[in-house]
This record gives structure tokens, sequence and C-alpha cells, in this order.
């Protein structure tokens, strides 16, 4: 059975089922899985969805992972409950003497 059926040039917010707590120094990057892009002309509306740490637990969404995705070929999409559409990737970075952290509490998701 398919859950999400996506007209050709429609976008459609898809939520994920996923939340993830990960350390300050880290970031999770969103972005399409390849076979999506290259077979079904499938793309993040973002082109790379950027999850900070303190995304977990906010207080818009509880930290729920949601991603755009636009249809931009020429035929119906129809997508299965659980089917990989896209695919996170755990980064750590490092942060310079000059940068300036601001301590506050995320307000919503964006």
């Amino acid at each position: 059975k398919y859950l999400t059926k996506i007209p050709p040039k429609e976008i459609v917010k898809l939520q994920t089922g996923i939340k993830s707590y990960f350390e300050d120094d880290e970031v999770l990057l969103i972005v399409i899985r390849s076979s999506m892009g290259f077979k079904h002309n499938v793309r993040l509306v973002n082109q790379v969805g950027v999850i900070d740490s303190d995304y977990y637990n906010n207080k818009d969404n509880e930290g729920h992972i949601f991603i755009k995705i636009q249809n931009e070929g020429t035929e119906v999409l129809n997508f299965k409950s659980g089917e990989a559409i896209a695919q996170g990737i755990f980064v750590k970075y490092l942060t310079t003497k000059s940068d300036i952290r601001l301590d506050l509490e995320r307000e919503s998701d964006y």
C-alpha cells in the first residue's frame, strides 16, 4: 500500500518518525538518497537539512524530524511506509576562539 503520492512538481512535508539526541559539537545533515535523485528526480527542498543538537525535544515539535521533498519529474511518485528516501549523516564540527556561543533555548523548529 502506498501512503504518500506526490504529483509532478509538487512539494510535500513528510514526518520521518525519527528524533535524535546528539552532542553539542555535532550536527545531523539530512540529504536525499542518491537513488531517489537519479531514478525518480526527487530533491530535498532545502537541498541539505541541517539539524542542530538543540533541536532535540524543542517546544514546537519535541524534536521530531521532518523533510520536505519535491517531485521534479513528470510522473506521480508513490512511496510506501518505511521506504528510504533520505539519509542522515552525523558530523562533528569545530569552533574558533572568536565564535560567540548564544546560550538560548530553542523556541521553535526554525
